[in-house]
């Protein structure tokens, strides 16, 4: 039976970090948008710019006043749930006999930030 309970433990493990994963899947879909509208609004603004047009309505044109703070938050989104997937899969790791060497080499991450987040990993949920 107890053996039945760590692989349950284990699936259950794996269900959330393929969830964290697929989380971060769809908010780096949204991200890539956001940075091609971002792209397309610095060439506009250069192009503008360079012809002689003044930075005011040229802003206006690219509607900065949404572009910035909605570029702002996707990446806000997308590091919260990399670091979110990171853990998860940390978690998942160490539950299949990952040692914190192996996270600290796997990651190419310090030591001291290995430790860190083997225990943030423990404290998930």
């Amino acid at each position: 039976m107890d053996q039945e309970a760590g692989k349950a433990d284990g699936d259950a493990l794996r269900e959330r970090a393929l969830d964290e994963m697929e989380q971060l899947l769809e908010s780096a879909v949204a991200l890539r948008a956001d940075l091609e509208e971002h792209e397309a609004a610095c060439r506009l603004i250069i192009e503008r710019i360079r012809s002689g047009d003044h930075v005011s309505p040229v802003l206006d044109d690219v509607h900065s006043d949404k572009l910035r703070p909605q570029l702002t938050d996707s990446l806000g989104v997308y590091e919260r749930l990399r670091h979110r997937a990171r853990l998860r899969l940390i978690a998942l790791g160490v539950a299949e006999g990952m040692t914190p060497g192996d996270v600290q080499r796997q990651w190419a991450i310090t030591r001291q930030l290995a430790s860190r987040a083997l225990r943030e990993a423990r404290e998930l949920d």
